[in-house]
């Protein structure tokens, strides 16, 4: 077996958090998520499973698993082949940084928990917002009731709020923003997304200060922009919003949206943080180093970033279902309840 082909994700987490080491059982790794045929000495592998050095997983063609260490680290393997636990043991080693171990402790008790997938149960559906939009998570020619009958099926709170907002959205009346929501900003660039109205051909982003003066402005037909903070004239550590509106009829627009551009020692905290977790992940592109990144993102507010990453996550590995939960999740705390149903499908 070539173990060059396996592929490393490489964070640390909280182990008493996530693993006891069992002496005699001699348990090296925690599975945290599963993609196609994986086993684990011949019987088929599960979400939170541990695993002993003396046993194996066999990974299928096309399949995926991600394995949390007992040292912290994650392993994430993405070719078929069989692989010895005490070999991967023997991979998972070295020292990484405090920021790395809280935010992926996070990611793996988030993995490894059994909840209800989001949408899923009755309880979960009383406890979601019942007031503001439901929005739409795909383009605009598609029916937004057609779209929540596909996910959650039958009538419910959801399918009524749903047809409440696709009124709104057919009559042109609400635009819908996707990103940033409020947010604190640290990248040089932001890009502004939202879902189109069907009666508007083109749309005026505005930014305002804190004295409401508009500070930037400009009219775009696409449904999202992209554009540098020296652009926008925003301030350095002072209250801006923005929001997207009808460029023929500013009647028409979406609701405000506050950013802050972090500065001075707050802009060193996050920068330090986030060089941390990207200087401990060997492979910055795989979904477990994204998922990482995107909790600590929102936890520092970074919402725009924590959005970009959990979604880059379920980009990569598509079709590991609690990747998809985290980002679903992730969506309905941002208030974005349809897109957090249409994630998770």
């Amino acid at each position: 077996m070539n173990h060059k082909l396996v592929q490393f994700t490489l964070c640390v987490v909280v182990v008493g958090a996530c693993l006891t080491i069992d002496a005699v059982s001699q348990t090296k790794f925690k599975i945290l998520a599963i993609r196609g045929s994986v086993q684990v000495s011949g019987n088929a592998a599960r979400i939170g499973q541990a695993l002993a050095a003396n046993e194996k997983i066999s990974v299928g063609k096309g399949a995926y698993v991600s394995l949390a260490h007992v040292n912290g680290r994650v392993v994430e393997i993405n070719k078929d082949g069989s692989y010895k636990i005490a070999e991967l043991d023997k991979k998972a080693s070295g020292k990484t940084k405090s920021s790395t171990s809280k935010f992926a402790s996070y990611v793996v008790n988030e993995l490894t928990e059994v909840k209800e997938p989001v949408s899923f149960t009755d309880d979960r559906r009383s406890k979601m917002k019942t007031t503001g939009a439901v929005e739409r998570a795909v383009g605009d020619d598609v029916s937004l009731v057609d779209s929540v009958l596909a996910v959650v099926g039958g009538p419910g709170e959801l399918r009524a709020l749903a047809v409440v907002e696709n009124s709104s959205l057919k009559s042109g009346q609400h635009i819908v923003v996707i990103t940033p929501r409020n947010t604190r900003l640290l990248s040089d660039s932001v890009t502004f997304i939202w879902h189109g109205s069907p009666q508007v051909s083109s749309y005026k982003i505005v930014v305002t200060n804190r004295s409401n003066s508009v500070v930037f402005s400009t009219v775009v037909s696409d449904t999202f922009f992209t554009t540098s903070i020296s652009s926008l004239k925003i301030e350095p550590a002072s209250l801006s919003s923005w929001r997207v509106e009808s460029a023929s009829d500013a009647a028409k627009h979406s609701d405000d949206f506050a950013l802050w551009y972090i500065a001075g020692e707050e802009r060193q905290s996050a920068q330090a943080v986030l060089a941390e977790i990207n200087g401990d992940i060997s492979e910055g592109d795989q979904a477990i180093g994204q998922l990482i990144v995107g909790a600590a993102c929102e936890e520092m507010g970074l919402m725009a970033d924590a959005h970009r990453a959990y979604a880059r996550a379920v980009a990569i590995a598509p079709d590991v279902q609690n990747y998809k939960w985290m980002y679903a999740d992730f969506l309905q705390r941002q208030g974005l309840n349809l897109d957090a149903y249409l994630a998770y499908r």
